[in-house]
């Protein structure tokens, strides 16, 4: 038996705590000299240090990041102000690889698809619009978020469309009007469209080669930033490149016609009667179809993959 150091009320040696006033039995060791005085104690018995004085030690916690999965897109955000949190927190927790590394303020916050399944993503992206605290991250390396999903703004357009299987044919606007399954070509099927002046004469009888490899570099160049939309179709756009036509003479063909320059004078120059009898010359720079309903037609015949027959027959 020993003695409560405060109310001195007999005691259990064993004790930590006294059972009548609470106080607290156990030696205080200095941190100076490490003499062990009595629980009591303002001062050290062997130093005279200010045991109250004494600080604990600062306990630093530290946030033990996870690695960045080496495939796929993977989305992280932090705490955010913005009214969507509590929204954005809720949808990255519908995933199987979601994760919370961290708590409260601090936590970090983490989703993975593949890129086939970037479109599930769309809930938890419309709630982290305009927010600073979010990363991208494709095959584990950190890209810009522009980068990675420019193409949003348009596919959100396309679900929204009349018909939205046709809205990446250019079916709702002319001079969208393409068979590539995509308007961010910028390379329409129209008659004053830039893809038929994509070529060369090969002399002064009219035969015009379409220069398939400067197309080819326009269609990628134009489709980079696009290309995890979901609706993206790459094979599409090769198919319709391999199917459309080498070499074309508008002056032996007659679904064929010359695209006039009027801007300078280059290119081939044709001399030809006018209406009125008299000879007329001027430079054409290209070749376009007659009838771009039946070039349509043609190239759609000569493709792998079928195209939806209200873009042929538009």
């Amino acid at each position: 038996m020993k003695n409560c150091f405060k109310c001195e009320t007999k005691i259990e040696d064993s004790f930590k705590f006294c059972p009548n006033c609470g106080s607290n039995q156990t030696e205080i060791k200095c941190p100076n000299c490490k003499y062990s005085n009595e629980p009591n104690s303002k001062f050290c018995q062997e130093c005279g240090i200010h045991l109250l004085g004494k600080q604990k030690p600062e306990i630093k916690v530290e946030l033990i990041q996870q690695p960045i999965p080496e495939f796929g897109i993977t989305v992280e955000f932090k705490y955010s102000t913005s009214q969507t949190f509590d929204f954005a927190v809720e949808e990255a927790q519908k995933f199987t690889t979601y994760q919370q590394i961290g708590e409260d303020k601090k936590a970090i916050y983490r989703v993975n698809v593949t890129e086939d399944q970037i479109e599930t993503l769309e809930p938890l992206l419309e709630n982290l619009k305009g927010w600073r605290n979010r990363k991208v991250y494709h095959n584990g390396e950190k890209v810009k978020w522009d980068t990675m999903f420019s193409h949003q703004w348009c596919y959100e357009q396309r679900k929204a469309s009349y018909k939205p299987d046709l809205y990446c044919f250019g079916y709702e606007n002319n001079y969208d009007y393409n068979l590539w399954g995509c308007i961010q070509t910028r390379l329409a099927f129209t008659e004053h469209s830039e893809l038929f002046k994509y070529g060369k004469w090969l002399n002064t009888e009219g035969d015009w080669e379409f220069d398939k490899e400067r197309i080819s570099h326009e269609l990628e160049k134009n489709l980079y930033q696009y290309r995890f939309c979901p609706a993206m179709n790459l094979d599409l756009v090769k198919d319709v490149l391999l199917a459309f036509p080498d070499q074309v003479n508008p002056s032996k063909d007659d679904d064929w016609k010359f695209i006039r320059n009027y801007s300078s004078q280059d290119g081939l120059r044709i001399t030809q009667k006018s209406s009125f009898g008299y000879e007329e010359e001027y430079f054409v720079n290209g070749a376009a179809p007659n009838s771009m309903k039946k070039f349509l037609l043609q190239v759609s015949k000569r493709m792998k993959r079928k195209i939806p027959s209200e873009i042929i027959q538009r």
